[in-house]
């Protein structure tokens, strides 16, 4: 295998996201090899192994990028800001789905079932890393609200822990029946907002 200098690693392993990411929105994280990757990238099929170990890896690095991106530019400017009310909390929420369900890469994972295969086929590491993520970015995010008496004093992971399940709700919606589908998850996001708040505004 041919040696790779720090630039040209770097230069490597982003382009490998770049294409890869592509590659996975265009033809499925199933139908996609790791020799369509490598020669989008123009390396060698055995070079890819100097960076991943299995595309799952890869695709799963660059979901964590996808998360950090809506966390960064969604996520913590609304629970940093100094207003929280019913209302927000719900604007808020809508917001986050709507942003998921128009990622190409995210809505993939649901659309094609493929969080299963990368739980089956991931390291048991990179899947309890998986786990934890949202957990431990929400925890003190949930934990400032709390101090600040604007939502209920129930353990910050079990409040993570709902919202992942009416996040995985929504995307689901093939599966659940689109049907008026939005009604119902509207009239859910209005029960979970007013049941989180410790005083309704």
């Amino acid at each position: 295998m041919p040696k790779f200098g720090q630039k040209e690693k770097e230069w490597i392993q982003q382009d490998l996201l770049t294409k890869g990411r592509d590659l996975f929105v265009k033809r499925g994280l199933k139908k996609t090899s790791i020799s369509d990757i490598t020669k989008a990238v123009g390396i060698a099929q055995g070079s890819f192994y100097n960076f991943y170990e299995s595309k799952e890896v890869l695709y799963l690095e660059i979901l964590e990028q996808e998360e950090g991106k809506i966390r960064e530019q969604l996520v913590l400017p609304f629970f940093q800001s100094d207003t929280f009310t019913r209302e927000s909390f719900k604007s808020f929420l809508m917001e986050a789905f709507s942003t998921m369900e128009s990622n190409e890469f995210i809505r993939q994972l649901f659309d094609e079932g493929i969080m299963e295969s990368l739980f089956r086929k991931l390291p048991e590491e990179k899947v309890a890393k998986l786990a934890s993520s949202d957990v431990d970015f929400f925890t003190p995010l949930i934990g400032k609200l709390q101090s600040e008496g604007a939502i209920i004093d129930k353990e910050p992971e079990v409040i993570t822990q709902l919202l992942r399940m009416v996040f995985l709700l929504f995307l689901q919606k093939k599966q659940i029946g689109e049907k008026r589908f939005a009604e119902a998850m509207d009239l859910l996001i209005t029960f979970v907002s007013t049941g989180l708040m410790k005083k309704v505004d």
